[in-house]
């Protein structure tokens, strides 16, 4: 039953709770990429798949990992990332491998989460090309965390894939869900104050 049908016919919020606890789990557990798809059968161990990338974490191989971040107190993005136009939010380096990890962080609407994840993919597609014929091993992973606090699957992906799982990850995504949520009901209470700019 759909929520406009449910209203037509002056069903109580408490009447469509009762009635439909599958629809709510369901959707909980689709929104926090927890429903048992074959990716999460093998990251939840229950199925064993040797092709799968879950496998073995991305930052294995190597221990002179750095990480950067697009802001003035952290440290500076590796040369060959300073050099050009681009500015990824986060970039994971390794020199002895010439391994770069760009982090793409968006916290878009909810309705906008693949439309955020598939532009910032194209947005760096012809950089990491370059990268890589240069000799680098390049990827881009987008993140969204939606503006209403809902996380998406690639922040739980990027976590599994960099190895912090367990509690780590489920805090690490709870502060991330909270931070944005936060965020926009600050902007939200603010929303008719006009901004001074000083020169």
């Amino acid at each position: 039953m759909h929520w406009d049908t449910a209203i037509q016919r002056s069903l109580t919020w408490n009447d469509i709770w009762h009635m439909a606890p599958l629809r709510i789990s369901f959707l909980i557990r689709s929104v926090y990429d927890l429903l048992p798809s074959n990716a999460n059968l093998v990251r939840w161990r229950k199925k064993d798949d040797p092709t799968s990338s879950l496998c073995q974490g991305l930052l294995d191989g190597c221990d002179d990992w750095v990480v950067s971040a697009d802001l003035p107190e952290w440290e500076r993005h590796p040369d060959v990332i300073r050099k050009t136009a681009l500015r990824p939010d986060i970039v994971i380096y390794s020199a002895s491998t010439q391994q770069i990890i760009m982090v793409e962080l968006t916290v878009p609407y909810e309705s906008r989460m693949e439309e955020a994840h598939a532009f910032k993919e194209r947005k760096h597609l012809d950089f990491t090309k370059e990268l890589k014929k240069d000799g680098y091993e390049a990827k881009v992973m987008p993140v969204e965390i939606g503006a209403r606090g809902f996380v998406g699957s690639s922040a739980y992906g990027i976590l599994s894939k960099l190895s912090i799982g367990g509690n780590k990850r489920t805090k690490a995504l709870r502060l991330l869900a909270e931070t944005a949520e936060n965020s926009s009901r600050w902007k939200w209470s603010r929303r008719n104050e006009r901004l001074l700019h000083k020169d």
